[in-house]
């Protein structure tokens, strides 16, 4: 294998090492302020549920804040309960992409330490690509749920609550993991095709 290869591969194994221990640290330290008395909570709240915004000031006549928008605020002294689904809305996104990068970590040093054509590694990449989609379809219906419940205790109004994002980033990253499985496991078939022929 070339150097630059090489080279190359190191740095993906690092990179992804970084990926996962930056996301583990960032979980523990959300879930850690979860537990602390005082610890303020922020979250955005639509602003079709707020009252009072057009007399938003600093903005030039006919200018108005987007009624289907969102606008931060924060709890300053949160009760438990408003700590715990503020970290519903945060952690277990944060340990998705921590074993993603594990997973993705390991895969890199097998690469590097071995064949990287192999059934086991295109198996391991579409394995990826499912856990990608569908646990992070879970974690973004996890945190619209926490965010829901978060919103219910911050408003004194009635509203219908709507996602404030859409999942499309965990499942596109997801299909491409599962497609680069499937391409690595045909050229594992191609190769084993070849060597039979030869």
């Amino acid at each position: 294998m070339s150097m630059s290869l090489t080279s190359g591969l190191r740095w993906l194994h690092a990179a992804a090492l970084f990926v996962f221990v930056a996301a583990l640290c960032l979980a523990v330290a959300v879930l850690a302020i979860a537990f602390i008395p005082g610890s303020p909570v922020s979250q955005d709240l639509p602003e079709a549920a707020l009252s009072g915004l057009h007399r938003a000031g600093g903005v030039v006549a006919g200018v108005v804040p987007d009624p289907s928008g969102w606008s931060p605020f924060q709890i300053e002294d949160p009760s438990p309960a408003q700590r715990l689904l503020h970290m519903l809305t945060e952690v277990p996104g944060l340990v998705l992409v921590a074993e993603i990068g594990r997973r993705m970590a390991r895969l890199v040093r097998g690469a590097q330490d071995g064949d990287p054509f192999t059934t086991e590694s295109a198996e391991a990449l579409a394995t990826l690509g499912k856990l990608t989609a569908f646990a992070g379809l879970g974690t973004w219906m996890l945190s619209q749920v926490g965010q829901g419940l978060l919103c219910t205790t911050m408003l004194s109004s009635s509203f219908t609550f709507r996602p404030q994002a859409t999942p499309l980033a965990w499942l596109a990253v997801g299909l491409i993991f599962a497609a680069f499985g499937r391409i690595l496991g045909r050229g594992v078939a191609m190769r084993a095709e070849l060597d039979t022929l030869i």
